[in-house]
């Protein structure tokens, strides 16, 4: 008989390495794929906070061109001009600060209050808070407060009259409201015993207005539906009393998800192991910007 000819064909270890090295390089691929994915996620998520906080800048700016120019120091004469020890030593203290917290004010958590970051309670971080130029107000809730986590904290609210109607948009991020005479910051010290080394209260109010404020950021939309500020300061205006003053302004924007910490040193989010399905949605960023002041 014939014998039968060998036949070429794979081994099995030959086999078993080239179905090894397929799925290596399987992986290997989808890793790649998925790292740049998320990179992509990460640069549009940067990308809507440098959009979003640019067009802030721009709508603050024309709001200080606009505003009045003179030494916001005056204020402290107006409010505090009784002649008493606490009139005069509260009227010493502000004109000290430049009438700082008529132009922006913050209220920071306290031990009663305390804001969890990422599972840890933290005093000093800022709440809420408003900034004042003169012709238009900015009324601000921290992204803290529409986390999970902090959602029994109180929001700032703003007490005004449009058209004859008392209304009170209760949960919004940012809005922008006319306020000559900076009405805002004034209701948020001015209460009770006028004391201006503390603030207040949580509830803005701007009485009788003649335009319906505008909300910057809210909780609904495509443009800023995950955006929020973390905080909003401004110093005392450097000012001449007569043709312009300069301000310095500086505020942080960020998403409300990824657990962002801005009590750390670099404000940043969260590691992707804490909040694996948000960290690619994850963003922060700190604006600042001078303007100047030319309003009567």
């Amino acid at each position: 008989m014939q014998r039968l000819k060998n036949k070429k064909g794979f081994t099995l270890v030959e086999l078993s390495l080239s179905i090894a090295f397929i799925a290596i390089l399987s992986i290997t691929i989808a890793l790649i794929i998925n790292d740049a994915i998320s990179t992509y996620r990460r640069g549009l998520t940067l990308n809507q906070i440098n959009t979003v906080g640019m067009d802030l800048v721009d709508d603050m700016r024309a709001a200080i061109q606009n505003s009045p120019a003179k030494v916001v120091a005056e204020i402290c004469d107006e409010v505090f001009k009784g002649n008493g020890s606490q009139e005069t030593s509260q009227r010493n203290n502000c004109k000290s600060d430049g009438g700082r917290k008529f132009v922006s004010i913050v209220k920071a958590s306290t031990n009663s209050d305390k804001v969890k970051i990422k599972g840890e309670e933290k005093e000093g971080v800022p709440l809420y808070g408003a900034f004042c130029t003169g012709a238009y107000s900015y009324v601000w809730n921290s992204g803290y407060l529409f986390t999970e986590d902090n959602s029994s904290l109180e929001r700032a609210s703003l007490s005004y009259k449009y058209d004859g109607t008392e209304e009170n948009p209760n949960d919004f991020r940012l809005i922008k409201v006319r306020d000559e005479n900076r009405k805002v910051c004034r209701s948020g010290l001015v209460e009770g015993d006028s004391k201006y080394d503390e603030f207040g209260t949580n509830q803005f109010e701007v009485g009788e207005i003649t335009e319906e404020p505008v909300v910057l950021l809210s909780g609904s939309g495509d443009t800023a539906n995950a955006l929020a500020l973390y905080d909003l300061s401004v110093p005392a205006p450097a000012a001449d009393g007569v043709n312009a003053a300069f301000y310095a302004v500086s505020f942080i924007l960020g998403t409300v998800q990824g657990g962002i910490n801005v009590m750390s040193s670099g404000n940043f989010c969260a590691t992707p192991d804490e909040y694996d399905s948000n960290f690619d949605y994850c963003a922060i960023n700190k604006f600042n910007f001078a303007a100047q002041a030319n309003g009567g």
